[in-house]
């Protein structure tokens, strides 16, 4: 062979491997999107995506992400109306991309647990939000003063009622651990003062409308007739939903004046309706904080794993009178936070 053959051939060679080197070390499509920043990787699944509540936490988290510099957020909605399964589907991806740490908020304290077990097992921290499964697992928790809502809504009422008349308790679904804690605060309040202001019935409205409808009209009038004269002096929605099921059903009855109505973590409608006086009141959590502390505990847990155990967001009662207050404006998302 020539020495000028040698050399192309040389050549070919080389090219050859080069080519082949490239193949077998880039790295898949979906890896490089991921793993493309040495930032940490946190992902934060909220328990859904369509209410104001959690537009407002993912705000806060974002802000968290960008006074660390260091961050970088993956919002994971779950698809529905907060379906335990689709969060799974959601921790699963979160294990696969080798998330650094994990928020969430758990839509069921039940049917998470092994989920959230599942993602620390593997090394993930994980700082739970809002709500929390059952058991002391290992985990951060930042959550609002739920109790203490519960509490300023039952005293709100004593004092709007004079201490007397009857209330119905509009829940969302069994298994939601803050609405629980909002129940026991009430039920404390009225129990510790001896009230005389009583609770006629507690419902689960859920999130369908004609099915909490339903249960509603049962609840307000005893045999489901609109027609039958009204004994309830109150109403309370202890979460966004059930509150917008509530005040849904209680228009189409043309039955919502003359009732002292209560809202827990009230939307831009509520609040202009407590505002104009068609809503007594309503507690009002404070999400963006909640956002911003769950992604900073979450760094903190992955750098040196040094965090509370537990962090309690204060609640705030909203009236007519302080509604236009600069703080109260700012956890109601009516004012841009700077902090």
């Amino acid at each position: 062979m020539t020495s000028r053959s040698t050399m192309q051939l040389a050549r070919i060679t080389t090219i050859l491997i080069l080519i082949f080197a490239t193949l077998i070390f880039a790295p898949p499509a979906k890896a490089a999107d991921i793993s493309g920043s040495n930032k940490l990787k946190i992902a934060v699944i909220p328990e859904r995506g369509d209410l104001d509540f959690w537009h407002l936490l993912k705000k806060g988290a974002v802000k968290a992400a960008t006074n660390d510099g260091n961050v970088k957020i993956y919002w994971l909605t779950p698809a529905g109306l907060g379906d335990f399964r689709e969060q799974k589907l959601e921790i699963d991806w979160c294990i696969n991309n080798k998330m650094d740490a994990i928020v969430i908020s758990p839509v069921h304290s039940l049917r998470m647990k092994d989920f959230i077990i599942k993602a620390m097992r593997r090394g993930i921290p994980v700082i739970q939000m809002v709500s929390k499964v059952f058991g002391n697992q290992k985990t951060g928790y930042v959550h609002s003063e739920n109790f203490k809502g519960g509490k300023m809504a039952a005293k709100f009422l004593q004092d709007e009622l004079k201490d007397s008349g009857t209330v119905v308790l509009g829940l969302f679904v069994r298994g939601n651990s803050p609405v629980n804690s909002r129940l026991e605060g009430f039920k404390a309040q009225l129990k510790e003062t001896e009230s005389k202001l009583k609770i006629s019935k507690a419902i689960y409205v859920g999130e369908e409308l004609k099915k909490g409808s339903s249960q509603i009209r049962l609840a307000m009038y005893g045999n489901d007739n609109p027609n039958k004269k009204k004994t309830i002096n109150a109403v309370v929605g202890f979460n966004e939903s059930s509150s917008e099921i509530l005040l849904k059903t209680l228009r189409e009855l043309n039955k919502l004046d003359g009732l002292s109505f209560v809202a827990f973590n009230p939307d831009p409608e509520m609040i202009q309706d407590i505002k104009e006086g068609r809503i007594a009141a309503g507690v009002a959590q404070d999400p963006y904080e909640i956002g911003r502390v769950a992604v900073t505990q979450a760094a903190m847990a992955v750098r040196d794993g040094k965090i509370p155990p537990e962090t309690i967001i204060d609640v705030h009662l909203i009236t007519k009178e302080n509604i236009d207050d600069l703080k109260i404006q700012e956890v109601l998302g009516l004012k841009e936070r700077t902090q």
